[in-house]
């Protein structure tokens, strides 16, 4: 009985080791602890704890948050560009969201995704589900874990810090070792060192309707979707958007999915003018609501 016993555990053992790659290919949730980055705002940005969240057209105000949405006109590009300032105290308040909260679930409307996630600001994310190769993270947690020669990535770091890889740059073992909050998977990057790149070799390096995403500093992002594809909003080229995104001060600045997906949504409402309405989306980036749920996570 006891030489059974023996081997039934060393063949579950080598059962366990066979199929331990393939469970490395499945959802992983990491540990972090998440920088607060209140020190980095100027005085004034985020209420006194206890004060009720601030909300009008363009703003929202919160002991977390601060957002204010720009509309501003880009004549080079013959495209209208909505901007929105994001402070945030740490990046627990710049999140990934999902429909239904299922990373490879079934596609919904920005709205939708949105409303679920209790969202006060949301854009279009990067389809990271529907890919098969490459690094992604939401919220900490790592969907996606496979080498990738194909596509810049960018990451956003538990301490603040939003940084962007080159296409067979990044080295997968030591940016897990980084503290990752999320990690896109769409691109390109747009900046280089916070310069503009003056050339693309991306197929959709053309005229489109864009959504990206811009650092300054840690607890410092930007949203930015430019409307395209009409006779009023012709569309950035990936030129455009670089030098726009160096023109706005970013250090680093990352493509989201643009063409019929750019869509901002503010505080319940679409706020650009999306090619065709929109469409559905796998995923969104957001900045949800200040309440007592949001900051206990």
């Amino acid at each position: 009985m006891q030489a059974r016993l023996i081997r039934f555990f060393a063949l579950l053992t080598a059962m366990i080791l066979i199929f331990l790659p393939s469970l490395a290919d499945e959802a992983q949730t990491t540990t972090l602890t998440l920088k607060d980055l209140r020190e980095n705002a100027p005085e004034g940005t985020f209420l006194a704890p206890g004060e009720s969240p601030v909300i009008t057209q363009d703003s929202y105000q919160s002991e977390n948050i601060a957002i204010q949405i720009k509309r501003v006109r880009d004549e080079e590009s013959s495209s209208d560009v909505t901007i929105a300032d994001i402070y945030v105290s740490s990046v627990a308040y710049l999140r990934r969201g999902f429909p239904l909260g299922k990373w490879k679930g079934e596609m919904r409307s920005l709205k939708t995704i949105a409303n679920e996630s209790n969202a006060i600001l949301a854009m279009t994310g990067d389809y990271s589900s529907l890919l098969s190769a490459g690094l992604a993270v939401a919220n900490g947690e790592i969907l996606l874990n496979k080498g990738n020669n194909l596509r810049d990535n960018c990451l956003i770091l538990a301490d603040g810090q939003m940084v962007t890889y080159r296409r067979r740059e990044m080295d997968l073992s030591e940016v897990l070792d980084d503290g990752l909050w999320h990690s896109f998977l769409f691109g390109p990057a747009l900046l280089s060192n916070g310069e503009a790149i003056t050339s693309f070799d991306s197929k959709i390096r053309g005229t489109n309707p864009r959504s990206a995403i811009g650092y300054y500093q840690p607890g410092h992002y930007c949203f930015v979707l430019v409307d395209g594809r009409s006779k009023a909003n012709r569309g950035m080229t990936l030129v455009q958007l670089s030098r726009f995104m160096q023109e706005l001060g970013c250090k680093t600045a990352y493509n989201l999915d643009g063409g019929q997906s750019a869509v901002l949504w503010f505080n319940g409402e679409v706020i650009n003018k999306p090619y065709k309405g929109g469409r559905r989306l796998t995923d969104i980036v957001y900045v949800p609501l200040d309440t007592a749920d949001t900051q206990g996570k």
